[in-house]
């Protein structure tokens, strides 16, 4: 790096004593040296070559090139957490711009763009809101609608609506801009991806599976292209619940499996997100009693509590609680009783309540009635006072204590 340094900084000293200190080579020189102490993270060098090239650009007198120097000074203020400064960049930039000229409107839309989203990204979706419509007024009075410049500001003005509650508002924008935002013919881009999901979620909330489908697969599709793996993975398992409701239940494991493998990518298997969608995984497997399977993911995540920097007790208990479950279905009666009774060891009275339940269940299934009578009899005075006396297991229980009382 230093021997880089060296370099870039002879080039800039070279095209300042050959061509010039205003000259377009300088302009670059003096660009890819900003790049390469933006890599170093040196914000003192960085800002000095880049208010250079302001310098120069306003030699030349040429407004687009000048606002496009300043979007690189915000961004840099802004990359070191210096919004004051670079919010005052930005309102210079978009005061130096007139609206009625063709030549300005271009870069006038980008900068409001740029101006737009960093407000969002620090939380000021209401400010934010003003940028972005000016930016799709300034769009609606071109000669020709710049459809992509237009989406864009249209997403980034979802995003704030979202963000101040204004949902109905977003999903209209999103509607609109999506399907020129996704389409394979644009790069892929965080706010796309991220709206994406955003709009697919909204329309699974109201209940509307078929048309979040849609939007969940352009979102996987997106996401498959250029995303992190921890949003790969929840975009995947929000894709795999609203499968479920449609009834498709095998691509809803399969998109859940890969949500797993994703996920397992940046996070550990005792961290909360690997277990919460394996989980997810299980919640799938166990009403279609397909308990082996299941076993095998819980007996997964059960040894990933004993990480030592796990220490989710409640957590714990319902990993055990389940894998006794599947187990008593499997009739590996010694290994349930061993995983409900070391649930028990942690578990509150809410947790106990259903472990003991299933130490019932068990008995029950043994053939040992006496035993099961005890356990759901205990399991539902425990319902009773500190879960619900009508929740669907407390319900379960009186059910199973008239048949083996009977």
């Amino acid at each position: 790096m230093e021997l880089a340094r060296a370099e870039y900084i002879q080039a800039l000293a070279y095209a300042e004593k050959h061509l010039g200190a205003y000259s377009a080579e300088v302009d670059q020189a003096c660009y890819r040296l900003a790049s390469f102490y933006a890599a170093l993270r040196e914000p003192t060098e960085e800002l000095a070559v880049l208010e250079r090239r302001v310098r120069i650009r306003q030699g030349n007198g040429d407004v687009p090139e000048i606002v496009d120097a300043l979007q690189d000074v915000a961004l840099c203020h802004a990359s070191y957490d210096r919004p004051t400064e670079a919010e005052e960049v930005y309102q210079e930039a978009i005061d130096l711009c007139e609206e009625t000229d063709e030549k300005h409107q271009p870069i006038l839309r980008a900068t409001l763009l740029y101006f737009g989203d960093f407000l969002n990204e620090h939380r000021r979706p209401a400010d934010a809101v003003p940028v972005f419509e000016r930016g799709l007024r300034l769009c609606a009075h071109s000669r020709s609608y710049p459809s992509i410049s237009g989406s864009r500001l249209a997403a980034n003005l979802a995003r704030s609506f979202f963000a101040l509650k204004r949902t109905q508002e977003a999903i209209a924008l999103l509607e609109h801009a999506l399907p020129v935002l996704a389409h394979r013919s644009q790069p892929t881009t965080s706010i796309t991806r991220h709206m994406l999901y955003k709009l697919a979620t909204e329309y699974h909330k109201q209940k509307r599976h078929a048309e979040a489908e849609h939007w969940y697969g352009e979102a996987i599709y997106q996401a498959s292209l250029s995303s992190p793996a921890r949003d790969h993975a929840f975009i995947l398992e929000a894709a795999a619940e609203n499968d479920q409701k449609l009834g498709k239940t095998a691509r809803a494991e399969r998109r859940q499996r890969k949500a797993i493998m994703q996920i397992l990518r940046v996070r550990e298997p005792h961290h909360e997100d690997t277990l919460g969608m394996r989980q997810s995984l299980v919640n799938l497997l166990i009403p279609a009693e397909r308990y082996a399977e299941a076993e095998t993911v819980l007996t997964e995540m059960v040894a990933a509590t004993d990480h030592p920097e796990f220490s989710d007790d409640r957590g714990r208990e319902r990993y055990l609680n389940n894998l006794g479950y599947v187990q008593v279905h499997l009739e590996e009666f010694p290994k349930a009783e061993a995983n409900l009774r070391r649930g028990l060891e942690t578990a509150d009275d809410e947790n106990s309540a259903f472990l003991i339940k299933n130490l019932g269940l068990m008995y029950q299934k043994m053939g040992y009635t006496t035993e099961a009578i005890h356990e759901y009899q205990r399991a539902l005075s425990l319902f009773e006072k500190f879960v619900d006396a009508d929740h669907k297991v407390a319900v379960f229980i009186r059910d199973a204590l008239k048949e083996l009382k009977g």
